[in-house]
């Protein structure tokens, strides 16, 4: 890929997810394929996704509706869902449909009927090491903490979503904050849930609905909020969130 890609999400269309085996499934926007697959589903009212499992871990952040896990219960706008690697579930859509953003962390996103396909033993062995195999979080209900800087500069608070892959944190720019120029280690995924946010002075501002994808090692910066702040969510492909500042550390991707 490119070292970052903007996505405007209203820009693209929907499809039908095509099933090879001609089974019932849903209308998807796909936003990005490559490292991670980032796609929009709406399923329509009390559609049910019989037994399935996915090659990679996904996470799903939900937007509208209702999302029926058996097992696990409903989710909703504010609710974040993660299902790892070879796991099985049964999911569907409430009376009035969902919509959320769907990512999987490694590469495509198909749908694996059990019926059909049997996990690999190498990863249904992996999947008994990681301990549990589903997760979820509201983030209405996820205490803000300092994110701890080991160089001592200023950053703003960040609510974990999860921390042991995937890694899914979400945070709030107040107006006036600024991180000079950093990277990541590994290729990260911006969410704009509220505000807007400048990357540098390279890319477009990012509004409410836009998602960014970075490469891994690629530095970028200044990166700013909008007059009002900005809300964010951020998921790394591949291992924790780190903060490399690049006056410090030099970036293996300028």
């Amino acid at each position: 890929m490119n070292n970052w890609k903007h996505i405007t999400t209203n820009e693209y269309d929907w499809d039908l997810f095509g099933d090879k085996h001609g089974r019932e499934t849903s209308k998807v926007r796909t936003f990005y394929e490559g490292n991670q697959f980032i796609w929009e589903a709406s399923l329509k009212p009390n559609y049910v996704a019989e037994s399935h499992w996915h090659p990679y871990d996904i996470v799903q952040i939900f937007l509208e509706g209702e999302f029926i896990c058996e097992g696990e219960g409903s989710f909703y706008k504010g609710d974040i869902r993660w299902v790892k690697a070879g796991q099985s579930t049964i999911e569907g859509a409430g009376s009035e449909g969902s919509r959320f953003y769907l990512i999987a962390l490694g590469g495509d996103i198909p749908l694996m009927w059990d019926d059909l396909y049997k996990v690999p033993e190498k990863l249904e062995n992996q999947l008994k090491l990681r301990g549990n195999p589903v997760g979820n979080a509201n983030i209405d209900k996820v205490p803000f903490i300092p994110f701890k800087d080991e160089n001592g500069r200023p950053t703003q608070p960040v609510q974990v979503i999860c921390d042991e892959s995937p890694y899914v944190v979400r945070t709030t720019f107040e107006p006036g904050y600024t991180a000079s120029d950093h990277w990541h280690k590994y290729d990260t995924m911006y969410f704009i849930m509220d505000g807007e946010m400048s990357f540098s002075e390279d890319e477009p501002i990012y509004k409410k609905g836009d998602i960014r994808v970075v490469k891994g090692g690629y530095s970028y910066g200044p990166e700013k909020p909008g007059k009002d702040g900005v809300t964010f969510i951020l998921i790394s492909n591949g291992g924790p969130i780190d903060l490399n500042w690049s006056d410090i550390k030099k970036p293996p991707i300028m």
